[in-house]
């Protein structure tokens, strides 16, 4: 019976080191939901970080100076250029964006009233009292969208700062969590840490690319078509390119609304420009421009940023790809070749 009782209470113990195993996690699992707004935050510093410390590294290519002349001239670089851009672009889109989210809705009522008006439609919809009900919703959500994307320049001047601490000292504080690892396991997570640094800036300088190229494409193609306030929606075009694969299409959305208040041909135009631009950014530029740059899988790609949606909305989507980067790292090194010793082409390595 003793030998019965000490294996009941072995088993006993395991059970609650395993229910208290699970609670830690639910607990970590909830604080990390409570807290997403300010993890993304503080990701969207890292991103800066990595973006200013990219320019860094490029300037020491050219220029054998010590790191802290390459960062110093990485950041008056960094500013020179937004302020000359701010000074090209600045004055057509203070007249444009207001006068772009003043007309947007109008546009989506315009074309709301276009579509009620095609045949079978108001048959389909005989069930619903007032057409309207359908209609205000999705307008309400449409503008609200845009409301926050603009809206998030709130959040911008903190990131900023978030990330020049981040690269000021960057070994104190990939030092600070080297220490919560085993020391054995220091150095391997050195790497990772790393590997993925460096994948995320062949990300970032895929996207730059994408939000050039489409950005100077859209505002010079929509401009020769005659739409609008070309500048300003080919700035939320670039923009909305951050996000693969779906910012393309929410960055087409207002456009063609625009578009459509001229002439429903003219919608179709913008909408072949956009096909035009997207394909050739896809299979012409990045090939040429930026060999061995990081990109995921297409379907990948949106899963995760579907994920990113339900958990955090706007931003989970913005940064679910550079986010799915970090974690597809970290699952290559610490998993497939350290658990299962299989060889791999660690992304971006």
């Amino acid at each position: 019976m003793d030998d019965g009782f000490g294996n009941l209470s072995l088993f006993s113990r395991r059970v609650l080191i395993t229910i208290g195993l699970i609670a830690l996690v639910a607990i970590l699992l909830y604080f990390a939901a409570q807290l997403i707004d300010v993890l993304l935050l503080v990701f969207a510093g890292i991103l800066v970080a990595v973006s200013i410390d990219g320019v860094s590294r490029l300037v020491a290519r050219y220029l054998p100076l010590a790191r802290a002349w390459t960062l110093s001239l990485a950041f008056l670089l960094i500013l020179f250029l937004s302020v000359g851009l701010g000074f090209v672009i600045g004055p057509p889109l203070k007249e444009q964006l207001p006068l772009l989210i003043q007309q947007l809705p109008e546009a989506l009522q315009e074309l709301a009233a276009t579509v009620m008006g095609l045949p079978g439609i108001e048959a389909a919809l005989k069930e619903v009292d007032e057409p309207g009900q359908l209609i205000n919703p999705l307008l309400e959500q449409f503008t609200a969208f845009f409301a926050s994307t603009f809206g998030a320049i709130a959040s911008f001047f903190l990131i900023l700062l978030i990330g020049f601490y981040l690269v000021l000292s960057p070994s104190m504080y990939l030092g600070n969590m080297l220490l919560l690892f085993p020391p054995a396991r220091r150095g391997r997570w050195l790497d990772v840490f790393i590997n993925q640094g460096r994948a995320l800036r062949l990300w970032l300088l895929s996207r730059l690319i994408s939000m050039l190229f489409v950005g100077v494409s859209i505002s010079i193609g929509l401009y020769f078509l005659d739409v609008p306030m070309a500048g300003a929606l080919g700035l939320i075009a670039g923009l909305l390119t951050f996000i693969p694969y779906l910012g393309p299409i929410l960055g087409m959305i207002p456009t063609v609304l625009i578009a459509f208040l001229t002439s429903p041909e003219l919608a179709l135009y913008a909408i072949v420009l956009y096909l035009v631009v997207e394909t050739l950014e896809s299979n012409v530029v990045m090939p040429i421009a930026a060999k061995g740059v990081v990109r995921l899988p297409p379907a990948y790609t949106v899963i995760v940023q579907l994920a990113g949606a339900a958990v955090a909305g706007l931003a989970g989507v913005i940064l679910a790809t550079p986010l799915a980067v970090v974690a597809v790292v970290a699952i290559q090194m610490l998993y497939i070749e350290d658990v299962l010793g299989d060889d791999v082409d660690v992304l971006g390595k």
